[in-house]
């Protein structure tokens, strides 16, 4: 003999399917749950079923339509290569960046460390302030190689300047064809992407 249809399954049905429509699946289902406390777990799970479905296929549905999305809105390679340099520049924002790590460094280093009632700074968690120390000493070797970077830059500008401003003074038609010759090379490496 067939059980008799319980009561609640038409209204919790309904209520999973509106909640998911409004928050997601996990948060909906949850939502939903929490109405419906004394529901077994079996026939909660097959109430879920006959309202939803598969929760984990419509969760990779998501994520396979949401990565569809990112893959269109990512530039291809072809536009990169027009102008990579101000494309770093719009990316990355360096010091910004550097700061965030700094704050997160600081707040593993300060989830690690306890003050006692003495009054004494303890170690709590020695593998986070283990880490907090590795991670900060990697954002000073960051910082150090950012400043070698700028300063060789700066040096290779200043020496490309006066070098380019001595032969003018000498010869500006030799200055004319190197710049020309420059322009074309720095041209040329542009479109190849580097």
């Amino acid at each position: 003999m067939a059980r008799p249809p319980n009561h609640q399954r038409d209204e919790a049905i309904s209520l999973m399917r509106s909640l998911t429509a409004q928050h997601g699946a996990k948060k909906g289902l949850r939502l939903a749950r929490e109405q419906f406390p004394d529901v077994p777990a079996g026939t909660w799970g097959r109430w879920r079923q006959m309202a939803v479905g598969n929760v984990a296929g419509a969760d990779a549905k998501a994520l396979t339509s949401l990565a569809a999305e990112v893959r269109r809105n990512i530039p291809t390679p072809k536009q990169l290569r027009a102008d990579p340099v101000p494309a770093t520049r719009r990316a990355l924002d360096f010091w910004t960046m550097l700061d965030e790590l700094e704050h997160d460094a600081r707040l593993m280093r300060d989830f690690a460390l306890a003050r006692g009632a003495d009054g004494a700074v303890k170690v709590r968690v020695p593998f986070a302030l283990r880490d907090a120390h590795k991670m900060r000493c990697d954002l000073i070797r960051l910082a150090l190689q950012q400043a070698e970077v700028a300063w060789s830059t700066e040096r290779a500008a200043t020496f490309y300047e006066t070098v380019i401003h001595e032969i003018g003074a000498e010869s500006p038609e030799c200055q004319r064809r190197i710049m020309t010759r420059l322009a074309r090379v720095q041209g040329e490496a542009a479109a190849r992407g580097f």
